[in-house]
């Protein structure tokens, strides 16, 4: 016993030692431990409130915006929350249409926190952060599909109204959202829409009776074209024939004028011509009568008047005459103021002979 005597009294020496350290060690790692948790950092998608003792801390001032902020260690707790535009899909959910069809859809919805609904979101309405947020924007978004969906038939959603649908989905799902939750929707998108198997069996048969009816009338149509463009054909052709037989009648009509336009002309050409010689001629005689009465005239008045121009031919007659009987007299009246004026021819006949 009295040799273990030391060694108990080093243990103390060691456990007294050890005392004096775990003091500052405990006061190190406080504050270690104060220090870490006296900061914190928001990102930039996000912003924050600071809680202390479950009491928001600056709400009037209004959500902290990104960086590095300080915050009483250990009492103070910051609350973050994502304010930039995200896109989810809602799960598939099924409705039916005005004329009761069942129709399956995928609704995917692209929306914005704004920094002014942040206390709201993460105080007001149920947990905070974005899941929460989500669950929220999900459990809203069923009745207002369904109440869309139910003032439309399934043709309108399936066919050229699609975009309405689509358009007054938004803008149900905007009004809810900003009116419960303060969110902004930026979009909205129907990324699958299926209709039951019995509506797409109904589809296909009037897709392909409409398919045949078309085809008729494209049948019927053809036809029509086809019997127009005959008929087109045949008047052409008539009227082709008209034109040719009518260029023929005026061809020959023209002929006929222009011969019978020719047969005048060598007329009028030959009676002109006639005519013109009649008058040569008749101007030919009437030249030579008036020269011959000229000629008369002169060879009267040269043998010194009518008188004298008998003598004249008298005395040529008989120094011409060889004992033959004229076959003409001259002769005139003799007596006072009765003088002879112009020969007077007559003819004899010759004696007989015996």
């Amino acid at each position: 016993m009295v040799q273990n005597l030391p060694q108990l009294t080093s243990l103390k020496g060691v456990s007294s030692g050890l005392g004096r350290l775990a003091i500052p060690i405990i006061v190190a790692v406080v504050v270690i431990v104060a220090g870490a948790n006296s900061f914190y950092t928001v990102p930039q998608t996000d912003v924050a409130f600071v809680t202390r003792f479950g009491q928001v801390i600056g709400r009037d001032a209004g959500p902290i915006g990104p960086g590095l902020h300080f915050k009483a260690p250990f009492i103070d707790v910051a609350d973050r929350i994502r304010v930039t535009t995200d896109t989810f899909e809602l799960p598939e959910r099924k409705a039916y249409t005005s004329d009761t069809q069942e129709v399956t859809l995928n609704i995917g919805i692209t929306y914005r926190i704004p920094p002014t609904a942040a206390y709201h979101l993460l105080y007001e309405i149920g947990q905070a952060g974005n899941v929460d947020v989500h669950s929220n924007v999900m459990k809203l978004s069923n009745e207002v599909v369904r109440e869309v969906i139910s003032k439309h038939t399934a043709n309108e959603i399936a066919g050229v109204d699609r975009e309405k649908v689509v358009g007054e989905i938004k803008v149900g799902l905007a009004g809810v959202l900003d009116s419960i939750l303060k969110l902004e929707i930026s979009a909205v998108q129907l990324n699958a829409l299926e209709f039951s198997p019995q509506y797409r069996e109904a589809i296909n048969q009037a897709t392909l009776a409409r398919t045949k009816s078309l085809t008729a009338q494209q049948d019927a149509t053809r036809a029509e074209i086809e019997a127009k463009t005959r008929v087109t054909q045949a008047k052409a052709e008539a009227d082709a024939r008209a034109a040719q037989a009518e260029g023929e009648a005026r061809a020959n009509l023209a002929r006929a004028n222009a011969d019978a336009t020719g047969n005048l002309a060598r007329a009028k050409a030959e009676a002109e011509g006639n005519l013109l010689k009649a008058q040569a001629e008749a101007k030919g005689i009437q030249l030579k009568g008036e020269a011959e009465a000229i000629a008369t005239k002169a060879k009267l008045e040269a043998a010194g008047g009518p008188e004298g121009y008998i003598r004249l031919i008298e005395a040529q007659a008989k120094q011409n005459w060889k004992g033959d009987v004229p076959q003409v007299v001259l002769g005139g009246q003799d007596g006072p103021g009765n003088a002879a004026q112009f020969p007077i021819i007559l003819p004899l006949t010759p004696p007989a002979k015996k």
